[in-house]
């Protein structure tokens, strides 16, 4: 911490006698403090608002079966349709973000996405909630593809990774928080018929996890826009107040207190060119030295969620149907999945749904709850231990652990050590974080 004073100081008064230093000793000038710390809470709440809208239809899916004549089938649509249009659009948003600026894309997409997300809430049939749902993924796209960027460059590079770790960390919130809420709102036997629409418990839970994104909308009216971005974008004379701005925050001064007069113009990369430049700099990710790391970072971003987000989606349901299992044989979590098609294909959907009764037990809730605490300590721990071990030891580790137990969870039949194997195995997810930070510091700020 005295080095860190020490250097801080020391760039203070070289830029005192310079007047001109470069990007990178400018924003260490600015220090760590209030800014930062605002930075974090805000992009923490957009990660938040983003795994929310992406997950929350888990709970949904079992208690709106009956309103809405769900089928297994219908439940894999709609658990889907938010990561449907966060991957069909996320290449959209990741162009626009680089040509007009990360918080000038998030701040009307998280706006846009919470009006889609509660129009969803009162659809009265499956297509009508599937539609609205993917819309609703597409606006959020914009957030889940921009974040990191913003977080990551609000930071120096020696912090840049432990702010990106340590914002992660809201996403295990919404693992707790969201089966909390439900826990609470779902299990209500009340119904309210406003119109054609039968106003029930899971359309209010889906109001609930609209509040995020609105309270990171309002943090954004008051964040700059990011200052990396604007250097490259356009130059360091729109990046300098942006800086003189943190440099107030962090360190109680006015901004015109900020010692440093002019940002050497050297070496900026520029986002310039419209449609065509992006075009030309997308083609530098398919040839050497960059395509090695694009072909590298997707496939372990897929495996990450493939292992993690793909199963959590059905976690909820497999749990109910544990805790509601009448058999006295111990069954495993793939018989489980495989007897519910089964059972689908089995019942005419007119049959279904003329003696339908949706039993949601809420044994489901307080494991899903302990789940979000193991992953928020995974998420911590890596916050803690990334600069320490180092991203890739770390990254390949988690994911080798996670995938014995997956392994492991596919064929245990006690449904105990099952759900403790799942909880390990859904840990995966945490290691997106570390992913992105690697991401951040190879992949450049026009890319």
């Amino acid at each position: 911490m005295s080095s860190e004073i020490k250097t801080n100081a020391d760039l203070e008064k070289s830029a005192e006698k310079m007047g001109e230093v470069t990007f990178e000793d400018a924003i260490e000038i600015t220090g760590h403090g209030k800014f930062n710390n605002f930075v974090l809470l805000t992009c923490g709440l957009i990660m938040l608002n983003v795994s929310m809208e992406s997950v929350g239809m888990s709970y949904v899916i079992t208690a709106a079966e009956c309103d809405l004549g769900l089928t297994s089938e219908h439940k894999g649509l709609i658990t889907a349709a938010a990561f449907i249009g966060i991957i069909s659009t996320s290449f959209l948003w990741g162009y626009l973000g680089d040509r007009y600026g990360r918080r000038a894309v998030m701040l009307p997409a998280m706006i846009s996405s919470a009006a889609f997300s509660l129009a969803s809430s009162f659809a009265s049939d499956v297509w009508m909630i599937l539609l609205l749902r993917i819309l609703t993924g597409c606006l959020v796209s914009a957030s889940s593809a921009t974040v990191y960027a913003y977080l990551g460059e609000m930071h120096v590079s020696s912090r840049r990774a432990s702010a990106i770790a340590w914002g992660s960390a809201f996403i295990s919130f919404s693992f707790i928080i969201l089966p909390g809420l439900a826990w609470v709102i779902i299990p209500g036997q009340w119904t309210w018929q406003w119109g054609a629409i039968r106003l029930a418990p899971w359309r209010v839970f889906m109001w609930s996890w609209c509040a995020p994104g609105l309270l990171a909308s309002v943090a954004l009216l008051v964040l700059p826009e990011s200052p990396r971005y604007l250097l490259a974008a356009k130059g360091p004379e729109a990046a300098l107040p942006v800086l003189s701005t943190m440099f107030a925050w962090n360190q109680g001064k006015a901004a015109s207190c900020f010692p440093v007069e002019k940002i050497a113009s050297s070496n900026t990369e520029s986002t310039k060119g419209g449609f065509v430049g992006a075009i030309k700099n997308i083609s530098l990710l398919f040839r050497p030295p960059l395509i090695r790391c694009v072909i590298i970072s997707h496939i372990s971003m897929f495996a990450i969620f493939m292992l993690s987000s793909g199963l959590y989606m059905w976690v909820p349901d497999i749990l109910n149907n544990i805790l509601n299992s009448k058999s006295e044989e111990s069954i495993t979590i793939c018989q489980i999945v495989h007897d519910k098609f089964q059972a689908a294909r089995n019942l005419t959907l007119e049959a279904d749904l003329k003696f339908c009764h949706t039993e949601v037990s809420v044994g489901v809730f307080p494991i899903s709850m302990g789940m979000g605490s193991v992953f928020a300590i995974t998420y911590l721990a890596i916050g803690f231990f990334i600069d320490r071990i180092g991203k890739k030891a770390l990254y390949c580790g988690i994911m080798f652990v996670c995938g014995l137990a997956t392994i492991g969870a596919a064929f245990v039949p006690q449904g105990g050590a099952a759900t403790a194997l799942l909880i390990i195995a859904l840990c995966s997810g945490c290691a997106a974080s570390i992913l992105a930070a690697i991401a951040v510091d190879v992949f450049p700020t026009c890319l």
